[in-house]
């Protein structure tokens, strides 16, 4: 008779371990199923990164086009102030400014440096930016890539786990006690 009540006591912390093991089965597949939705949703973004990354690249070659043709501009316009210049300096005719050409001559050149510095500076500026910024995408899509990407929930629901794992453990063992006492 003593021999029967430990075959059901076996019988039982058998099934017993057999429902535990099919809790955690059953808690691993939730954990991948979340897994895969964060996946999921980290390929969206990294989506939606690659076409912002095709946009701003789109956009810084239409500004080096422009850059190209002012810079192209700029040459000829310099190359024919030269030609003139040598032009006038093989002349025999005698040309005079008075002070009040220079000075206006003076203040439209200054205007126009100064026009062309802020236009690039402000081009600078947005290219830093978008230089800033694919920087910061890129490193957070190796981060996600290499798979060092959680947020605080993750962190959370792993603590938690952990937490719910290592109470289930030590209430088993309290009971295993508890049997094995009385």
């Amino acid at each position: 008779m003593g021999r029967n009540k430990k075959d059901a006591a076996q019988d039982v912390l058998t099934l017993y371990n057999q429902m535990q093991e099919d809790e955690t089965i059953e808690r691993g597949k939730e954990e991948i199923c979340t897994t895969l939705d964060e996946i999921a949703s980290a390929k969206e973004v990294l989506s939606s990164v690659m076409m912002e990354l095709s946009e701003a690249k789109q956009k810084m070659e239409s500004t080096k086009i422009a850059l190209i043709a002012t810079q192209k501009s700029i040459e000829n316009i310099v190359s024919r102030i030269c030609n003139t210049i040598v032009k006038a300096e093989q002349s025999d005719l005698k040309v005079g400014i008075n002070d009040e050409g220079l000075t206006q001559l003076n203040e439209r050149n200054n205007t126009a440096i100064a026009a062309f510095k802020q236009a690039l500076d402000e081009h600078e500026k947005r290219i830093n930016v978008l230089f800033t910024h694919q920087q910061k995408e890129l490193k957070r899509i190796r981060n996600i890539e290499e798979g060092a990407y959680f947020n605080g929930r993750t962190y959370a629901w792993m603590f938690g786990l952990a937490f719910i794992s290592w109470a289930i453990i030590l209430v088993e063992i309290t009971i295993w006690i508890c049997i094995k006492l009385f």
